[in-house]
C-alpha cells in the first residue's frame, strides 16, 4: 500500500522513457522515476544540506550515516554490501548545497537488498560517538605529540592542496556572502575540529527528514514497487513536517566587486597569476535562462574563433582559464570567464582584454550558423548515452536533484528539446545574441577576482595547525590528557568488534551467470574497417587508430605533444579560427588520443593514435570529412599558435605538479613490471617531466618553436605512413557509406604491430616523489599473469579479499587515509595496492606487506571468499555505454582475448578457492620482488629507504 499520489506524466521520447512525478501528501517526501527499458535498476535518496560553518559536517555526516544503523548495526554496512551485492554503482556525494545517496544494479533482487540498506543508512543511522571521532576527527598522540586524525580531516588536507578545489571555493564565497555557498562544504581542515558530535546529530535531525528528502528511481520497475518499500521503511515511521530547507539567494549588487584568492603552488613563479570574472545570475531552475546561458557562453568562448576567446588566446600574454563555464549545479547560475598564466601587471590588462571582447561582441555579434551549431550540440549532450564512471540512468537522475531540491520543473532536466525549439526562434532575430552580451556587461553581480599563486599556501596551514595544536597540548590538564588516551584505545576496540553481517542481504555465486557478457558483434567491411550496430540514441561514433609500433621509443613524448595539440591547429588552407569553427558545423564531438594496445600473453607493446570524432545521426556525414582533415592536412606553419598552445601544456603540467603526484607515483611504481604503465610512465608520468622542461627551454626562441613544429611534422609524416583502421558505431542500417569514406589508406592497412621498443624493467622502483602536500600517495606493484593464466583468477579474488579485509581496515578505519585497495590488472600485467591521501608512510607500506601476510594466513569462510567472487563478477558485467561496449569488443579482438578465454577466466573465478588465492599470492607477490613509489609532502618522514626526488627540479 502506498500513500503517493500521481502528480504528472511526461514522455521523454529521446531517452525512450516517460518521467513519472509522485508526492506523498502527508510528509511532503517527493518520488521521481524515469520508466524505461535500460537493463539497471538506479536509486538515490537526497536532501538538502545547507551548512553555515565550513567545519564539514554535511561531509562528515555522508561518511557517517554509512556506518551502520538501525536494522543493520554493522560497523560499515556500505562496505560490506561493495562485496555482497551486484551493484554497478554504489555511493554517497556532498555538493555545495546538497547530498545524494545513489546505487544502480541490473539484479532486481539486488536492488531491493540495497534500497533497503540505503534507506535505514539514511533515515535511521547509529551516528555513535566513537564513528564519529574515526570517520571526522578526533586529537590523539603521536610521538608524545598531540596530532589531529580523521578520514574526513584527511581527505580534505589533500582537497586543499588542488588549486582548483580552492579557487571554485574562494569563488563562491565572495560570489554568496552571507549564504551557505560561502561555506566550504567539505570542511576546511582548521575549522573541523570545531564541529561537536552533538551538532552532527542536530545536523541530522534537521536535514535528514522525509519531509526534505527526494526520492528517485530509474528502470524496468513500477514506481509504486519502489513507493511500497518507502512507506513501509521510513514514512510509516518518521512523521510530520519539518521546514522546507533550501540554499538561500544571493543579495543583488548595485556594482560589480573585486576580490582576491590564493591558492596553492610549487613554485609561485611571477607568471601564476590570474584572473577570473564571474557573472552571478537568477535561479538555475529556470531551463530557457540556463540554455540561454549556455548559448552566450558557446557563442563567447566555443572555439578559437569565438570573440572572447579568441581575444584571450591572441592577447600575446596569459592564456584561458581552466574555469570558463557556466556553473549551473547552484541555485544560481554563474558564468566564469577568466586567463592565467599573467603576471601582476598582467592582471588588469586581461580584465580589459575581456572587457573589449565583450563590447566587440555586444557591437558585432556572432554568426547565426554558431548559435544553431550550440543548439545542436545541446542536443547531442541530452541524447548521448554515458554511464562508464556513473550509469547514465543514474547521472540523469543526479544531473536533476538540483531542479527538484530548488522547486523547478523536472521535466526539464530530462527533455530540452522545448526550450531548444523556443531557441532556436530566438536565435533567428540578428539582434539576440548582441542584446544578450549587452545585458552581460551591464550586469551588475560581476565579480572581478585576482587569484594569487601562493607558495606557502600549505605551509601557512601547517603552521596554523600546529600552532592551535600546540596552544591545545598546553591547556591539556591530566584528565583530558587521559580522555583522548581512552578514546583511542575505546576506537581501537570498536575497530576489532565483529559485526554480524550476516544480517546484511548478500547475492550468492550460484545465483550469478556462467556465461560473461555478450559483446556487441563486429562487421569486418573489409581490412581496415569494423562497423558495429548499436542503440546509441541517434548518435554516431567513429575512430581512426594509428598503429605506431614503428615510432622510436624517443618519439612518444612527442607523440602525446602531437595529441594534445593538433587539434587546434588549422588545416589546409584553413588558419586554427576558420578550422576550427568549420569542424564545429561537421561534429559535436572530436579529439585525439594516444593508447596502447597488448596481446594477451604477450610482452611487447603497440603504441596508437586515435582520432575520434561523433555526431547526432542524421549529421554522420561529417564525420569523415572532420577526421580526414586533421589526420591528412593539419597545418606546422602556424607558429605562433604552437607556441601558444605548447606553452600552456608546459605550464598546466608544471602547476599541476603536486595534484598530479599521486598519479605520478603511482605509474612509477608500476612502470618495471608493466609495459602498458612504462608507456604511460615516459608519456605522461614522472619521466616526462624532463621532457617538459626540454619544451619550455625551446618555447624561449623562435628557433626552438620552429623546432617543435619540425618534430611534429615528422611525427606527421610517420602517421601517413603507418597502417590506420577504423571503428565505426552507430544504430543498426547507419550509413555505411559514410564509413567507407573514412577508408585513407586501405593499402595500407594490415594487422596491428607489436613495439619492441621496451620490455619489463629488471629493476624496481624505490622512491618519494616529494610535493607541496600535508598527505601522502602511497603505491606498490608486482609483475602479475594476463587472463589466460591459471593465476589470473586467484589474483583477481585476492585484491578484493586484501581490499575488504585487509586494507580499508588497516588504512582507512586505522591508519585514517581516505581509500586504501589493491588491484590486479590483466592487460596491464600487474598487481597493486595503493592509498589515497594518507597522513602515513612507513606504517601503510608495513600494511601492505602485513596484509598480504594476513591473506596467506589466515583461514576465510566460505562465505567470505564467495563475497569476494561476487566482487570480481560484478566488475566484469558492468554495463557499459555502447560506444565503448564496441571499442571493448574490438579491443579484445585486436588482443587475442577470445569470448572463450572470458569464459574460462568468469568460471575460474566462480570456481576460486581460498587455497588458489594463497598459492598465487605466494608465487607472485614476494617482498623482495615489490617496486615501490610515493608521493610525500614531508620528506622528514620515515621513508622506509626511498630516494627522495624532489618533482619540482625536474621541470626547471
Amino acid at each position: 500500500m502506498t500513500s503517493f499520489e500521481h502528480i504528472s506524466s511526461h514522455p521523454i521520447p529521446d531517452l525512450r522513457a516517460q518521467l513519472e512525478q509522485y508526492l506523498d501528501p502527508a510528509s511532503g517526501a517527493r518520488h521521481v522515476h524515469l520508466a524505461s527499458d535500460q537493463d539497471e535498476f538506479a536509486f538515490l535518496v537526497g536532501f538538502p544540506t545547507v551548512p553555515q560553518a565550513s567545519d564539514g559536517r554535511a561531509h562528515i555526516l555522508e561518511h557517517l550515516a554509512l556506518c551502520g544503523s538501525e536494522r543493520f548495526p554493522v560497523a560499515d554496512p556500505f562496505f560490506a554490501m561493495l562485496r555482497r551485492s551486484t551493484a554497478t554503482f554504489m555511493n554517497a556525494m556532498t555538493y555545495p548545497d546538497r547530498t545524494v545517496y545513489p546505487f544502480a544494479s541490473t539484479d532486481r533482487t539486488d536492488f531491493f537488498n540495497l534500497l533497503d540498506v540505503y534507506l535505514d543508512a539514511t533515515f535511521f543511522p547509529k551516528l555513535d560517538y566513537l564513528s564519529f571521532r574515526q570517520e571526522g576527527w578526533r586529537h590523539s598522540f603521536k610521538d608524545d605529540r598531540l596530532v589531529r586524525q580523521g578520514v574526513v580531516l584527511n581527505e580534505m588536507k589533500g582537497a586543499f592542496g588542488d588549486p582548483l578545489s580552492i579557487l571554485y571555493s574562494g569563488l563562491n564565497k565572495a560570489l554568496f556572502p552571507g549564504t551557505s555557498y560561502a561555506e566550504n562544504y567539505g570542511g576546511d581542515p582548521l575549522v573541523i575540529p570545531e564541529l561537536s558530535h552533538e551538532m552532527l546529530l542536530e545536523f541530522h535531525a534537521s536535514h535528514y527528514h522525509p519531509s526534505q528528502a527526494m526520492f528517485m528511481s530509474a528502470g524496468r520497475i513500477e514506481a509504486k514497487e519502489i513507493q511500497a518499500k518507502l512507506v513501509e521503511r521510513v514514512l510509516s515511521r518518521r512523521t510530520g513536517r519539518c521546514p522546507a530547507r533550501r540554499p538561500e539567494l544571493a543579495a543583488d549588487w548595485i556594482a560589480p566587486r573585486r576580490a582576491q584568492v590564493r591558492v596553492p603552488s610549487a613554485q609561485a613563479r611571477p607568471d601564476e597569476h590570474g584572473l577570473q570574472l564571474s557573472w552571478r545570475f537568477g535561479e538555475s531552475t529556470d531551463p530557457l535562462a540556463t540554455a540561454r546561458l549556455r548559448l552566450l557562453s558557446h557563442g563567447l568562448l566555443g572555439d578559437a574563433s569565438a570573440p572572447v576567446m579568441k581575444a584571450m588566446q591572441s592577447a600575446g600574454f596569459g592564456r584561458p582559464s581552466q574555469m570558463n563555464f557556466v556553473d549551473s549545479g547552484l541555485r544560481q547560475l554563474v558564468l566564469h570567464i577568466g586567463m592565467e598564466g599573467l603576471t601582476e601587471t598582467q592582471v588588469e590588462r586581461a580584465k580589459s582584454c575581456i572587457e573589449h571582447a565583450l563590447e566587440d561582441a555586444a557591437t558585432d555579434g556572432v554568426p547565426v550558423d554558431v548559435l544553431k551549431t550550440a543548439l545542436r550540440d545541446m542536443r547531442f549532450a541530452k541524447r548521448e548515452i554515458q554511464g562508464d564512471t556513473i550509469p547514465d540512468a543514474l547521472r540523469r537522475l543526479l544531473d536533476a536533484v538540483p531542479l527538484l531540491m530548488n522547486g523547478g520543473d523536472v521535466a526539464t532536466a530530462f527533455d530540452i528539446e522545448p526550450v531548444l525549439q523556443q531557441l532556436g526562434k530566438e536565435i533567428e532575430d540578428p539582434a539576440f545574441f548582441k542584446h544578450a552580451v549587452r545585458e552581460l556587461i551591464n550586469h551588475p553581480n560581476l565579480l572581478a577576482t585576482h587569484v594569487i599563486a601562493d607558495a606557502d599556501f600549505a605551509t601557512l596551514r601547517e603552521a596554523q595547525e600546529a600552532k592551535a595544536l600546540a596552544l591545545k597540548e598546553r591547556e591539556l590538564n591530566d584528565d583530558e590528557r587521559r580522555q583522548i588516551g581512552a578514546e583511542e584505545a575505546a576506537l581501537a576496540e570498536h575497530r576489532k568488534a565483529r559485526s554480524n553481517i550476516d544480517v546484511l542481504p548478500c547475492v550468492q555465486p550460484s545465483e550469478l551467470r556462467r556465461e560473461p557478457i555478450a559483446l556487441p558483434e563486429i562487421q569486418h567491411q573489409h581490412s581496415s574497417i569494423s562497423v558495429v550496430g548499436g542503440a546509441t540514441n541517434g548518435i554516431t561514433y567513429a575512430t581512426t587508430l594509428f598503429d605506431l609500433s614503428t615510432a622510436p621509443k624517443d618519439d612518444w613524448p612527442w607523440l602525446s605533444l602531437y595529441a594534445d595539440i593538433v587539434p587546434d591547429l588549422g588545416t589546409g588552407s584553413l588558419g586554427f579560427e576558420e578550422a576550427g569553427r568549420w569542424r564545429q558545423r561537421q561534429v559535436s564531438s572530436f579529439s585525439m588520443t594516444l593508447d596502447t594496445l597488448v596481446e594477451a600473453g604477450r610482452t611487447s607493446l603497440t603504441p596508437q593514435l586515435n582520432v575520434h570524432a561523433s555526431a547526432l545521426t542524421e549529421d554522420e556525414a561529417g564525420i569523415p570529412s572532420a577526421i580526414a582533415a586533421w589526420t591528412l592536412v593539419p597545418r606546422f606553419d602556424e607558429l605562433d599558435r604552437i607556441s601558444f598552445l605548447t606553452k600552456a601544456r608546459v605550464a598546466r603540467k608544471v602547476n599541476g605538479l603536486a595534484a598530479a603526484a599521486g598519479q605520478y607515483a603511482s605509474l612509477a611504481a608500476a612502470a618495471p613490471y608493466s609495459i602498458r604503465r612504462q608507456f604511460a610512465h615516459r608519456v605522461h608520468g614522472l619521466a616526462s617531466l624532463p621532457f617538459v622542461a626540454a619544451l619550455g627551454k625551446m618555447l624561449e626562441s623562435p628557433e626552438g618553436v620552429q623546432a617543435i613544429a619540425d618534430h611534429l611534422k615528422r611525427i606527421h609524416q610517420l602517421l601517413l605512413e603507418v597502417p590506420n583502421r577504423v571503428i565505426w558505431v552507430g544504430l543498426n542500417g547507419s550509413s555505411l557509406e559514410a564509413s567507407k569514406a573514412l577508408d585513407l589508406r586501405p593499402s595500407r592497412a594490415g594487422r596491428l604491430g607489436a613495439s619492441d621498443a621496451i620490455s619489463r624493467a629488471h629493476e624496481v622502483a624505490n622512491v618519494a616523489l616529494r610535493v607541496a602536500s600535508q598527505v601522502n600517495h602511497c603505491h606498490i606493484a608486482w609483475a602479475a599473469p594476463s587472463v589466460e593464466h591459471p593465476d589470473a583468477a586467484p589474483l583477481a579474488v585476492a585484491a578484493e579479499l586484501l581490499t575488504h579485509l585487509a586494507l580499508h581496515r588497516k588504512l582507512r578505519e586505522e591508519g585514517g587515509a581516505y581509500g586504501g585497495w589493491a588491484s590486479y590488472s590483466a592487460e596491464d600485467g600487474l598487481f597493486t595496492m595503493s592509498s589515497f591521501r594518507d597522513p602515513r608512510l612507513a606504517g601503510t607500506y608495513a600494511d601492505f606487506a602485513g596484509s598480504v601476510r594476513e591473506i596467506q594466513d589466515a583461514y576465510f569462510s566460505q562465505q567470505t571468499l564467495e563475497e569476494a567472487i561476487i566482487s570480481v563478477i560484478k566488475r566484469l558485467d558492468k554495463p557499459l555505454a555502447p560506444y565503448t561496449l564496441a571499442s571493448a569488443a574490438d579491443r579484445s579482438e585486436r588482443r587475442g582475448v577470445t569470448k572463450e578465454m572470458r569464459r574460462a577466466f568468469r568460471q575460474q573465478v566462480l570456481a576460486c578457492t581460498l587455497m588458489q588465492v594463497k598459492e598465487a599470492l605466494a608465487r607472485w607477490l614476494p617482498p623482495q620482488a615489490a617496486s615501490r613509489a610515493a608521493a610525500v609532502g614531508n620528506a622528514n618522514q620515515d621513508l622506509c629507504g626511498m630516494a627522495v626526488i624532489e618533482v619540482a627540479d625536474l621541470v626547471n
